[in-house]
C-alpha cells in the first residue's frame, strides 16, 4: 500500500537549540561507547518528554487520565484533515468555529475517527527560537492556537486527536489552557510542533503518530507521518 503513497515527515529533528516552552530543551547527548573504544557507537540521551514533535497524553493535565503507554494505539494511525488557515496567521489567530464550518462546507463533514491538524504556517520561524516563542514583556509567548469553542467542536466531530505547527494548541490562552483540558479531559491526544503540513491536501490523507511506549508517560517525542495516496489531488 505504500508504494502507492506518497510519505511526508511532519516531525522536526530534535537537537539542544530547538525551540521549547521554557526556552531549554534539555537535550544532551552523550557518546558512551565509540567506534575507536569498541568498534560501536552507544549514545546516552537526556531530555525533557515534551519537546519537538511530541503527543500530550490525558494525565499531562489530568492525573488519572491515560498515559502514553495507556492510550489506544489503533488512535494513532488516522484519517489526516489538514485545515488552512496561514492566510490568516498572527501571534493572535484563534481557530473559530467558524473556521471549521467553512472548511466542512467546501470540503465536507470531519469524519469520525479523524486526526485533525491546524497549519498556521508557524513553522517557518522553528530554526529562530525567539520568533517561534514569540515573548513578551510579560513573558507570555503568543503564537496561532485553538479557540475552546473549536475544540469543542472537533470533539463533537468524533476526532481522535489535533495537531498543530505551534508550540500549543492553547495559544496564548496560556494561563487557563482550554484546549488541552478539553481533549486531554476528552481521553484523546495532542501534538504539537508539527511541521510539513503545507505539504498535506486538506482531506484524503493519512497520519502515524507514533511516541515511545513509556507506561507512566505524560508526554513523549513522536515520528508523525503523513500517508498522501496518490489518487489523491
Amino acid at each position: 500500500m505504500f508504494s502507492n503513497c506518497k510519505i511526508i515527515d511532519l516531525t522536526h529533528s530534535i537537537d539542544d537549540s530547538i525551540a521549547t516552552w521554557n526556552g531549554s530543551c534539555g537535550f544532551q547527548h552523550e557518546v558512551k561507547l565509540s567506534y575507536e573504544q569498541a568498534g560501536i557507537c552507544v549514545q546516552k540521551f537526556e531530555m525533557h518528554a515534551g519537546i519537538g514533535t511530541h503527543m500530550d497524553a490525558p494525565t499531562h493535565f489530568f492525573e488519572h487520565g491515560e498515559s502514553i503507554g495507556q492510550l489506544d494505539i489503533a488512535h494513532f494511525f488516522a484519517p489526516l484533515i489538514c485545515i488552512d488557515l496561514s492566510a490568516k496567521v498572527s501571534p493572535t489567530l484563534f481557530a473559530q468555529v467558524a473556521d471549521i464550518r467553512s472548511f466542512e462546507k467546501t470540503y465536507g463533514d470531519i469524519p469520525k475517527g479523524a486526526f485533525v491538524a491546524l497549519y498556521t504556517s508557524w513553522s517557518k520561524y522553528w530554526f529562530d527560537s525567539v520568533k517561534y516563542r514569540n515573548e513578551g514583556i510579560d513573558k507570555l509567548m503568543a503564537f496561532p492556537g485553538y479557540s475552546s469553542e473549536c475544540a469543542e467542536l472537533l470533539l463533537e466531530r468524533g476526532v481522535v486527536g489535533i495537531g498543530i505547527d505551534t508550540l500549543s494548541p492553547d495559544g496564548s490562552n496560556m494561563t487557563t489552557f482550554p484546549v488541552h483540558k478539553h481533549i486531554l479531559g476528552a481521553g484523546l491526544y495532542i501534538v504539537e510542533n508539527m511541521k510539513n503540513l503545507n505539504l498535506l491536501p486538506p482531506v484524503g490523507a493519512f497520519i502515524a503518530n507514533l511516541p515511545m511506549k513509556i507506561e507512566v508517560g505524560s508526554e513523549s517525542a513522536i515520528r508523525s507521518v503523513g500517508f498522501i495516496p496518490d489518487n489523491v489531488i
